[in-house]
This record gives structure tokens, sequence and C-alpha cells, in this order.
């Protein structure tokens, strides 16, 4: 009889909820009449399956199910047609868990060899040239594959690899057998280098001229059914604008088509998370930003897709610029495992890490935003795994990379993030990312070595009774002569209706002081006016908050409203005053010194006490 690969030596079949055997086998044969199973292990004859009826033969086609065998093993199992000789033996039958190993590269042969995980006689590996033995690297040995998509020949010598082929596979079978004492079975089906336009489910029906179909046709060789899906892929999908906007829609489609050909609409997906990648130099820009938008949508499926869990690998090293190093596919591999642990024995393993909280505050220090995150599910406390802790960065609300943050202070499930900008500025343009530079470096984990997600996400919007920073003023060219605080007043009103403003400079939250002229002296006193306006929609009472690093005279409709003496830095908010003020549109001026030519410049803004929405700035 011929069973083609249905059965074969070091199968692996996958356990039921029972704990027991369910597998379909088909092929070929000479005679006809009932099919009897006989299964030995170590002991003999297992539990009285000793020719027992598993199917039947006709017409040269058998068919049959070998049920009820317990998980473990190994096993030998007879297959012979009641009445004849004609018979087969399998050695070395495992029944456990299989694991469907997909996407591209980093899931199949990334890390150089030899491997740092050992092969395990519990866990066996379907390889592409769809036989079955004991797993070790390389999985995926897509030379000899016998699916025409992979672009094989069967027939020839084992690939060396060019020194790599280990992958997360194998580390994390032998954890999943560590974890559960069942026997594991890995199927590999990755490729490198491929999108999820070549993922395509629709082309299913292509069979092995088609990645889904491949692996559609190799899950159907080993029974129909599995324990679960892992899933690395998204490197590909960077390259075009198009694709990383399809990537969640194409993705889950993906997911969608498994779970149904496998007929189990709650089968555990556990995909890794975008590793880092070292860009170009006159790609940076765009890469770092389209890499941090898969890597957020991937954080965020996980969020809203059942039972599935996304594994963080932006802490793990690199082989070269975009593969992972051997020491990181064991990291990711163990990762992997606890991961899908944490969607079948939740009770014993926590799931992953996520955002709990985002809270923007004042650094009264420096002025700036400190962002406070706090997370679910850390096991122990958050730290660095050498040196200060780092993988957050400021980007802009289209996630285009602005700069690193200043420092990052952990505290057990915490994070501190002090960034660049200020509080008010960076709640109205900005988002705090974690695995978004250019060149990324992370290296915060918690106390079961698991890396925080990467993900861009917004603060809240600035209060409604606070305005932004004045950012859009009038300047007016320099006035020579004296800098003294008392000196700082408006000029008559013809003298002011004739002078000439232009747009000041602002640097992100305060308006700047212009350069003095070419030719003039640096150092000389003089002085600027400011203007600008703001429209109360009703009458209101304000606050205006004000800073600036030289002596200024604010006025609202040309009456004062201070007078400071300042001097280097600009501290914000530094001195505030009330009004009370009718509605309609109101001009503010300012009278800057130059502090002798090191004075940099001024910033505002307003706060409505009663907590009703601030006005608009003109």
């Amino acid at each position: 009889m011929d069973l083609g690969n249905t059965l074969q030596d070091f199968s692996v079949f996958q356990r039921n909820a029972d704990d027991v055997s369910a597998h379909p086998f088909a092929g070929t044969s000479k005679h006809n009449g009932d099919v009897l199973l006989t299964v030995r292990n170590v002991d003999g004859i297992v539990n009285s399956l000793n020719k027992v009826v598993a199917g039947s033969a006709r017409n040269g086609h058998i068919k049959g199910v070998i049920a009820g065998l317990p998980a473990g093993g190994p096993y030998t199992i007879t297959l012979q047609i009641a009445g004849s000789d004609e018979k087969a033996v399998f050695k070395n039958v495992l029944v456990g868990d299989l694991w469907l190993l997909a996407g591209q590269s980093n899931m199949a042969d990334s890390g150089a060899l030899p491997s740092l995980t050992r092969p395990h006689p519990m866990v066996h590996a379907y390889y592409m040239t769809d036989s079955w033995g004991i797993a070790q690297d390389p999985l995926h040995d897509t030379g000899r594959a016998v699916a025409p998509v992979h672009g094989g020949n069967p027939a020839c010598q084992p690939k060396t690899f060019g020194g790599r082929g280990a992958g997360p596979g194998l580390p994390f079978a032998v954890a999943m057998y560590k974890y559960t004492n069942i026997p594991q079975g890995v199927i590999a089906c990755a490729h490198g280098g491929t999108s999820l336009v070549q993922w395509d489910p629709a082309l299913k029906n292509l069979g092995g001229r088609s990645l889904y179909g491949a692996m559609y046709e190799r899950l159907q060789a080993v029974g129909g059914k599995v324990a679960g899906f892992l899933w690395y892929q998204g490197c590909n999908d960077t390259a075009k604008e198009e694709r990383q906007e399809r990537y969640t829609q194409d993705t889950l489609r993906v997911f969608r088509a498994i779970r149904r050909d496998c007929s189990d609409p709650d089968l555990p997906i556990v995909y890794a998370q975008l590793g880092p990648f070292i860009a170009d130099q006159g790609d940076a820009s765009v890469s770092s930003r389209r890499w941090l938008q898969i890597r957020h949508k991937q954080y965020q499926m996980s969020l809203k897709l059942k039972n599935s869990a996304c594994v963080p690998a932006i802490d793990l090293g690199l082989c070269d610029q975009i593969h992972l190093a051997n020491s990181g596919v064991v990291v990711l591999g163990q990762r992997l495992a606890d991961a899908m642990q944490s969607l079948r024995d939740p009770a014993n393993h926590p799931p992953q890490i996520k955002v709990k909280k985002l809270k923007v505050k004042h650094d009264k220090a420096t002025g700036n935003a400190l962002v406070e995150l706090t997370f679910d599910n850390v096991c122990g406390n958050l730290a660095a795994k050498c040196g200060e802790p780092c993988g957050f960065c400021l980007v802009d609300k289209e996630d285009n990379y602005i700069s690193d943050a200043i420092n990052c202070r952990l505290n057990g499930n915490r994070a501190e993030v002090l960034l660049k900008v200020p509080e008010v500025f960076f709640n109205e343009n900005y988002k705090i990312a974690y695995g978004g530079s250019f060149q990324p470096h992370a290296n915060i984990v918690d106390g079961m070595n698991r890396s925080l997600p990467c993900f861009a996400l917004q603060g809240r919007p600035g209060p409604v009774n606070q305005t932004p920073y004045v950012h859009k003023a009038l300047v007016s060219k320099a006035f020579y002569g004296s800098e003294e605080l008392a000196e700082l007043n408006l000029p008559e009103s013809n003298v002011w209706e004739k002078t000439d403003f232009c747009l000041a400079r602002n640097s992100m939250i305060y308006v700047t002081c212009p350069v003095p002229e070419a030719g003039s002296d640096v150092t000389a006193e003089r002085k600027y006016y400011f203007k600008f306006q703001i429209d109360l929609p009703e009458a209101m009472v304000l606050n205006v908050l004000f800073g600036a690093d030289a002596p200024f005279a604010l006025y609202c409709d040309k009456k004062e409203v201070m007078r400071e003496f300042t001097s280097n830095p600009v501290v914000m908010d530094e001195f505030t005053a009330q009004m009370k003020l009718d509605s309609g549109k109101h001009e503010f001026a300012i009278v800057f010194a130059s502090n002798k030519g090191k004075g940099w410049g001024w910033c505002c803004r307003f706060v409505r006490p009663d907590g009703k929405n601030a006005p608009a700035l003109l």
C-alpha cells in the first residue's frame, strides 16, 4: 500500500480535545478489505489497539482514521489489509501539537548556523521536501521544496544556506514541549522576501503554485488540523505606501482564511512584531515611518483580534540590516511560546504587555512634555537590558521621526519619558513612539525578558480651557535706544499705526527675536514691537501666561498688562496676569528689549480659569 504524505515515519498527529488522535490517512492498495491497525510503543501493543478496524480498501483506494491513540509516543504503527499480506509499517510516530510556520525570512532562516537550539526527539518537523523527520535547523530548505512556488528541486542536495538557516520555529517547539510535556510538530511554510500579495488566500486554488495554496496542501497532508499558527511577516510590505496602508486588512484576510481552512474559528494565532531595521541614509526617513506604522498596526491587531498575540522583537540583535541574529531567534522562539501559552493556559501564563494608560504632564525643570506610560501585564518590573532605558522617540502625527526621547525613567510597570517639546505642543502635534527611530535601539523588558511592544500614540488633546502657545505674530524692525525697563513703552498712536510689521519667526514654543540687521552692532541696545490678536466669542476672564529672556512690557488694547525684567533662559509661564475682557477681538502688543543681542524671544498662552473653552488665537 502507498499512503503518500498522509502517514510517514516521524509523523506527528494533532491531538484532539480528548488528547487522542483522529488522524486521517488515504492512498492506494492492491487488495480490498478492512484496514487493520496495530500500534506499539516501548511497552508493547497500546491499549487494545491490536488489529482493530481503522479503514477500508476498495477498488484500489484506501482510506481511514487512526483514532484514539493517546498523546505521546513514539509509536510504531502497522496497517494491514485483512485477509492479505499487504501492509505498511511506520516508526517514530508522535501524537501531540502541530504548528504552521509562515511568513518571511525571519520566520524561516535568518539566524546563523550552527543553530543554538539542539534537536529534541519529541519535536519533529514536516520539511519542505514533504517528508517528516526530527526537527533541526534549517527547517525551511526552499532549494529542495516540492511546491513549485518555492522554486526548489527535491532532487537537489541539501542547501548550505551561506552560513544562515536558524529560525524561531525550533526553539518555539522545544519550549512548547518543555511547557506541556506533549510531543510537538512544526510545518515549514515560510519563504523569505515575500509580500502579503503573494500570501493572498484567493490564490489557494493554484495549489503549490501559490504560497497560501502550498501551505494549504501541506496542512491537508498532515491531517487538516493544527494547534496554532505562527506568523512573521511585514518587512516586504514597508516598501510601498499602498502596501503599508493595506497591511491590516490583508493580514486579517490571511488569518481569517487559515482559521476557516483549519475549521477552527478560535485557532490561536501568534505573530511577531517587526524587529529592528537599519535603513540606508537616503531612505531612512520614509523607512522609519513605514516600519513604525506597520509595527503599530500589528500591535493594534492583537488588541482587537480574538485569541491572538503580537510578540515584540524590537530589542533583538541583527546579523545584517534586517535579519535577526541566531541569538535573537532563540529569544523570539521562547517569546512566541510564552505568547502561545498565554492563549492556551492564561491562568499560568500572562498575556502580552500592552499600554494601559498614557498621561502627559508638564516637566517643571525643562518646561517639556513628560509622558507617563503605564503598562498592563508586566511580570516583575520593567528594566533596561543594559545601560540606560532606550527606545522611545517623538514622531509627528504622520509618524515621521522627529527626535529620540531626552531620557526615560522606569518604575515598576511605568515609564516616564521626557520629550523635547512642551506638553501643549505635544498634545496637539506629536505622538510618542516606541521603536520608531531611524535605527531603532530599544532595550526595555520585563522580568520574563519580554520586550515592550512598539506603538505610536498621541497624547490627550490639549485642555479646552487653554490655548496653544502663540506661534504666529507680527514684528517690527529694530528701534535703537535704551533697553531700560521703564523705557519699554508703546509709541504714540500715529507712530504705531505707521510702523511696518512682518511675520515673526517662531521656534516651536516661542516667538523669536529677529536677527540684527547686516552691518549693525550686534550688542547695540535696541527694542522690537510684536503684536497678535485673540478673538473672544463672549466676555470672559483670562489668565495670560508669559515667558521671555529679556526685559519686556505686555499690552492689551494699548493698556499695560505686565512689565518685567528677566534674562536667559526663557521660562514658560514664568509671569502671570489676569484680565477681564469683553467679547470680540483684542490686540496684544509686546515691547521687547534685545538684551544687547542676547535675547531669543518670548512665549505666551492663555488659560480660562472657569474651565470653559479658551478663545481663538488669530
